[in-house]
C-alpha cells in the first residue's frame, strides 16, 4: 500500500463512520457505558470493523516507515552533495587567497623598488610646487581665449564688448564670460588683445570653434585664438612663417596648419582624416578661398586690408596672430 495523504483521510473517515453507525457519535465520545448498552451482534460488528481498520492502519504505518526511510536516504545524499560543494568552495577560496597573496607580494616588491628608486631620485618641495603651479596655469589657459583686433577706447566696458562679439559668433548658444581684461601696456597705435576667461573648458572650446563665424560681420576684424604659453606662441610664430613661405613658393597648393605642422594638398580635394591633437589647441584650416591670387602674400593682404599682425595668419581659418604680449 503506497502512502498518501488521501489514504490517511480515507482511513480516518472509515473509522468515524464505524463509530457513528454503532454509537451515533464520534469515536472520541465513546465510553464504557455506551459499550455496555450494546448487544452481542453490535459488539461483533464493532470488533470486526475495528480489526479491519487496524489492518489498514498497519499497512499505512508500514508505508509511512518505508517513505521515511527513502526520505532519510535522500536527505543523506543531499547532505553528501552539500559537503562536497563546501569542500570545493573551500578549495576555490584557498586557491584565490594564494593568488591574491602572490599578487600582493609582487606588488609590494614593485612598490618597494619604486620607493627605493624614489629615495635615490628625491623630488624636492620646490619641484612639486612648480609642477602644481604649472598644472593650475595650464587649466586656467584652457578656460580662456585671446580676442585680437577688438577696438580699444578709454573707460571702455571690455566685458560687454566681448559679449557682443560672442553673440555674433555663437548666436545659437549663450556663452557666459567670467572675466575679461586687456593684456599689455597701453601704446599709441596698438590695440591690446583681450583675455576672456570662462567658467569651463568646454565653453572656451566652443568660443574658439565659433570664431570663424565672425567673417563677413561687423566684427570681421576680430579673431579669437587660444591662450597660449610663451613657448607655444614662439612655436606658432614659426609655423605661421612656414605657412607664409609655402604660400609664396607654391601658390597652386592649398596650405594649412594642422596638429602642429604645416600641410599642403591639391585644391578641391578632401584632406585625409586627422588624428585629434593631444593638446587643447584647436585645429585651424585655411580661410583664403581658392579664387584668391597667391603669387605673393602682400597681394592677398592688399585685397583684404588689415593690421600687420593679422596679415601674418591670413591663410588660417581664425587668422591666428603673431604671439600676443605675455600676460
Amino acid at each position: 500500500m503506497a502512502l498518501s495523504i488521501g489514504k490517511v483521510y480515507e482511513l480516518e473517515k472509515e473509522l468515524d463512520s464505524v463509530f457513528s453507525g454503532l454509537f451515533g457519535a464520534n469515536w472520541k465520545e465513546v465510553n464504557k457505558a455506551a459499550v455496555m448498552k450494546c448487544d452481542k451482534a453490535t459488539l461483533t460488528n464493532l470488533v470486526l470493523s475495528a480489526v479491519r481498520v487496524l489492518g489498514k492502519s498497519k499497512e499505512t504505518m508500514q508505508s509511512a516507515a518505508a517513505c521515511y526511510e527513502a526520505f532519510a536516504e535522500e536527505v543523506m545524499l543531499h547532505q553528501n552533495s552539500v559537503i562536497q560543494l563546501q569542500d570545493e568552495l573551500l578549495k576555490s577560496k584557498s586557491e584565490q587567497m594564494e593568488a591574491v597573496q602572490t599578487t600582493v607580494k609582487s606588488e609590494i616588491r614593485s612598490f618597494s623598488d619604486v620607493v627605493k628608486k624614489g629615495c635615490e631620485d628625491r623630488i624636492t618641495a620646490t619641484q612639486v610646487k612648480a609642477a602644481v603651479k604649472s598644472a593650475v596655469k595650464d587649466d586656467d589657459r584652457r578656460r580662456a581665449v585671446m580676442v585680437f583686433g577688438l577696438e580699444e577706447s578709454a573707460n571702455e566696458a571690455v566685458q560687454e564688448k566681448v559679449k557682443d562679439v560672442l553673440k555674433v559668433s555663437c548666436s545659437t548658444a549663450r556663452l557666459l564670460v567670467k572675466d575679461c581684461h586687456r593684456i599689455g601696456a597701453v601704446r599709441t597705435g596698438y590695440v591690446r588683445p583681450v583675455k576672456a576667461t570662462f567658467h569651463s573648458n568646454e565653453t572656451a572650446a566652443l568660443a574658439l570653434k565659433c570664431g570663424k563665424n565672425l567673417r563677413g560681420t561687423r566684427f570681421s576684424g576680430v579673431y579669437i585664438s587660444p591662450d597660449r604659453t610663451r613657448e607655444e606662441r614662439e612655436e606658432r610664430k614659426g609655423l605661421v612663417s612656414q605657412l607664409q613661405e609655402k604660400i609664396r613658393n607654391d601658390p597652386g597648393q592649398y596650405h594649412y596648419i594642422s596638429n602642429g605642422t604645416v600641410s599642403s594638398r591639391e585644391r578641391g580635394t578632401t584632406p585625409s582624416p586627422r588624428t585629434p591633437a593631444s593638446s587643447s589647441q584647436p585645429f585651424f584650416s585655411p580661410s583664403i578661398p581658392p579664387s584668391t591670387p597667391r603669387t605673393a602674400l602682400d597681394r592677398a593682404s592688399a585685397s583684404n586690408p588689415c593690421p600687420a599682425s593679422r596679415r601674418m595668419g591670413l591663410a588660417e581659418q581664425h587668422r591666428a596672430p603673431s604671439p600676443h604680449p605675455t600676460s
